[in-house]
């Protein structure tokens, strides 16, 4: 995968936004949040030089579509109609497909000191999916916050679910074991081999149960595992807190306006556990559960997302 990369890659750019004591990259690639700098640290664990962008198989702060997470068995049905999806996760579809909007290079529309637009154009049949999409992904820095607010329309009746990709070590180094993590869910989907059951469950009394703020290095002796898990966050209008994440020095506040909320604490990582992704989006395998919330997107609509991210002093 590396060699059939490595030109987009390379004609990528990358963007600087500023903002009170921050300091982000970007590019344009994959539309990927590289670094997130505050008080000397970069808390954005993952690949920074082109050869590692390439060679990432992580995700690493891109923007993953057109729908992030799993869908079981790649195949879903859509008005009636059946559609097959390219499997990249066993028999399953993760985040797009074998090429989906993480390794695809962004148009660059609008540059300036504290913002960054950029666009991209999924052409009817990739990855299977049906209908063209447009897709804008627009990242802005106001004082010590980082906002990406996503845009999309198709041509046809298809599916959308994006996200944020980025893993976050507040520490700059290290593993994520020394942070607490709080979610504001007090509902999870409970999974086999990743792929929801269809219910939804109460997190209280489980070690699912991250209401209030827990240890990950804890939670992790207890579990004899990571997170990889969807939290059903209240339902509720415009953008609300969904986590935070602490090391003791630096408390980062994730709000969304999405219905969910992906934890997977890094265990396949080429550095186990050395970051932790927040992914607001919708609930896994959405079009076998009609119960969860609605992916679909059909023309004449706009599929829109918001995710902040602010990171002050603990």
């Amino acid at each position: 995968m590396m060699a059939d990369l490595m030109p987009e890659v390379e004609q990528a750019e990358s963007f600087i936004l500023t903002g009170e004591g921050l300091s982000v990259r970007i590019t344009n690639y994959g539309a990927r949040l590289l670094a997130f700098c505050r008080d000397g640290v970069d808390m954005i664990h993952g690949p920074k030089s082109p050869a590692e962008l390439a060679a990432d198989s992580c995700y690493c702060g891109s923007i993953c579509g057109r729908v992030a997470n799993r869908i079981a068995g790649g195949a879903f049905e859509l008005l009636g109609k059946p559609y097959r999806l390219a499997t990249n996760n066993g028999p399953n579809h993760l985040h797009g497909g074998v090429r989906g909007f993480d390794s695809r290079l962004w148009d660059v529309v609008d540059h300036a000191p504290a913002r960054l637009e950029l666009a991209l154009h999924s052409p009817d049949g990739e990855e299977g999916y049906p209908g063209a999409v447009q897709v804008r992904a627009t990242y802005s820095v106001s004082g010590c916050e980082l906002r990406l607010e996503l845009e999309a329309q198709a041509d046809a009746p298809t599916l959308l679910n994006l996200t944020n990709h980025a893993y976050w070590n507040l520490s700059g180094e290290g593993t994520v074991d020394s942070h607490e993590l709080q979610v504001c869910a007090s509902a999870y989907t409970p999974m086999v081999a990743n792929i929801p059951t269809g219910r939804i469950e109460p997190v209280a009394g489980s070690l699912f149960d991250l209401t209030s703020p827990a240890s990950l290095g804890e939670r992790f002796a207890a579990l004899g595992a990571g997170y990889d898990d969807n939290y059903v966050l209240p339902a509720a209008p415009g953008i609300r807190r969904a986590a935070v994440l602490t090391n003791g020095r630096h408390t980062l506040t994730l709000s969304t306006d999405a219905p969910g909320l992906q934890v997977y604490t890094g265990d396949y990582l080429p550095h186990p556990r050395g970051g932790v992704a927040l992914e607001a989006q919708n609930y896994p395998d959405t079009p076998h559960h009609p119960h969860f919330p609605s992916i679909e997107l059909r023309p004449g609509e706009t599929y829109r997302r918001t995710i902040t991210w602010r990171v002050e002093p603990a």
